[in-house]
């Protein structure tokens, strides 16, 4: 796993390890208030792949699985993606945004809205399996999935703290069979 960011934001925080976590941080001199940060694997994964985290959060937060076209190293050296999925777990429930890079800027586009209340400061779990074109999404006993037509042959896949204190127990990826 690294750390790898987001060409929509310009800051590259680092999760807090606690004894059986690591969290972000509430940071007021944030663009937009919080930390937003990624650990992505080194490598692509394709098809048939897992992705499942324990995580919690408080308030506003949305931890949430990324999966990214492609990686790689700004001017800084510092990891960074353009295009990638976001299955976005929050008090409502979850949501799928497909971002991509126009003309330099990061664009967003909602691909699924399931509501339901989801607890804070609970741990709960959130998994997504890449079923070719179709992503089948479980948010602890809720399940949903989505069709993303133009869905990479291959994606990095991680998690991502966004928009408040996002807490990760586990992140596991397993691969097709």
């Amino acid at each position: 796993m690294t750390y790898a960011y987001s060409c929509r934001f310009e800051q590259t925080p680092v999760f807090t390890q606690l004894p059986d976590h690591i969290a972000s941080r509430a940071e007021p001199q944030a663009v937009y208030g919080f930390e937003n940060i990624s650990l992505l694997s080194t490598r692509k994964y394709t098809a048939g792949t897992t992705v499942t985290t324990r995580c919690a959060f408080e308030g506003d937060a949305a931890p949430l699985i990324v999966l990214a076209k492609d990686l790689q190293p700004d001017a800084r050296g510092v990891q960074r993606y353009g295009e990638y999925l976001e299955i976005v777990l929050y008090k409502n429930g979850v949501n799928v945004w497909h971002m991509r890079m126009v003309d330099g800027a990061v664009t967003w586009k909602k691909q699924l809205g399931v509501e339901f209340p989801v607890s804070e400061g609970e741990p709960h779990t959130l998994s997504v399996r890449v079923q070719g074109e179709q992503l089948l999404i479980a948010a602890d006993e809720h399940k949903m999935s989505v069709l993303v037509e133009d869905m990479y042959p291959a994606f990095y896949a991680g998690i991502d703290a966004c928009e408040g204190i996002c807490r990760f127990y586990s992140l596991e990826i397993g691969e097709a069979e």
